[in-house]
């Protein structure tokens, strides 16, 4: 009873610390995700706890417990499952997605006809929030060069195509379906279908996301088991490129910071390594160098991964041993702290 309550404080610990960080849209979209990472792997968060009170009650075990969860890793695990992490709009998504269907002679593009690889993978993307620009605008835009007229475009000509309708990435690929041996008999066929895609950023020209999929379906009807299969390989490219789109539209965000810290009190020297040391423990901090020392003030530069904000709130939540601290200034990239002798 004792082991479960401990393990119930923990979840909640790292829930609490989520909750905090994280757009609570994106949580509420992703709840399951969010719960099977927070269930399934509480000890990845948890660097060290300690249990500051405990009681058994009749039916069960009370107890209160103090731990210290890893913001960087709850941030990655996260980010991998395709929740977004910041407040930051989603990237407008242009889908350039061709079918080939065994029973047609040449590609569909999605932009000229109905492709069911490409409507899948909108629909996941959809559900991430993504905005997706509709395939409609492409023919009515009298200003598309007849060069896009083909199948599979290559990155340059997809940037080109995705800066005049104003996307911010462009998903470019083809699904291919095939039959494959039947080894079942029957009227029962089997069919192959294969999607290869990537996503490229406009502004850079970068590919930020790649993906292959494939699957496997029966059928005793060729024309749906081809569409089935189409289908399946569209939602499973969809997944996978929105949990790599996600990682790396935020990537900036997670990007390491140069914080100037104006530390005053720092005239107990013994009180300033101190805090040093703290700093030094805080999840995210690369390195610390002190630009200036004065007889009662300190400026410090901190190499940390993530915004003062952030800086600030995960050095609140350290433990201070005969030193209080107080912060009451906090810039985008500065903070000016006192340090005060316990």
């Amino acid at each position: 009873a004792k082991e479960e309550a401990i393990a119930d404080s923990l979840v909640s610990a790292v829930g609490r610390v989520a909750v905090e960080l994280f757009p609570l849209e994106s949580l509420v979209q992703n709840f399951q995700a969010f719960n099977e990472i927070i269930y399934g792997q509480t000890d990845k968060f948890i660097q060290d706890y300690k249990i500051l009170a405990e009681f058994p009650s009749k039916n069960n075990y009370r107890v209160m417990v103090e731990a210290t969860v890893s913001i960087n890793t709850l941030k990655k695990l996260i980010s991998n499952a395709g929740i977004l992490l910041v407040e930051k709009p989603l990237p407008r998504i242009l889908v350039l997605i061709s079918d080939q269907n065994f029973e047609d002679g040449l590609p569909k593009y999605c932009w000229k006809s109905e492709c069911f690889s490409a409507n899948a993978l909108v629909e996941i993307m959809k559900t991430k929030g993504f905005p997706i620009i509709n395939n409609d605008v492409i023919a009515q835009n009298t200003i598309v060069d007849p060069i896009y007229d083909k199948p599979d475009l290559n990155n340059l000509e997809a940037v080109d195509l995705g800066l005049s309708l104003h996307a911010e990435v462009v998903i470019v690929g083809k699904s291919v379906v095939t039959r494959v041996s039947n080894i079942i008999g029957g009227n029962i066929r089997s069919f192959k279908g294969t999607a290869s895609a990537r996503a490229i950023r406009t502004d850079t020209g970068t590919e930020i996301a790649t993906t292959i999929q494939t699957f496997v379906t029966t059928n005793t009807d060729e024309i749906a088991g081809a569409r089935d299969v189409l289908s399946r390989v569209g939602s499973l490219a969809g997944e996978d490129l929105t949990s790599q789109i996600v990682a790396a539209w935020q990537k900036q965000e997670e990007q390491s910071n140069i914080l100037e810290i104006i530390v005053q009190g720092t005239g107990d020297i013994a009180c300033f390594e101190k805090f040093r040391r703290i700093i030094n423990k805080i999840s995210g901090v690369k390195n610390l160098q002190i630009k200036e020392l004065n007889p009662d003030e300190a400026t410090v530069a901190v190499d940390f991964q993530g915004t003062a904000k952030e800086f600030a709130d995960a050095l609140m939540i350290q433990t201070f041993e005969s030193i209080g601290i107080k912060i009451y200034e906090v810039f985008q990239d500065r903070l000016r702290v006192e340090l005060i002798a316990g």
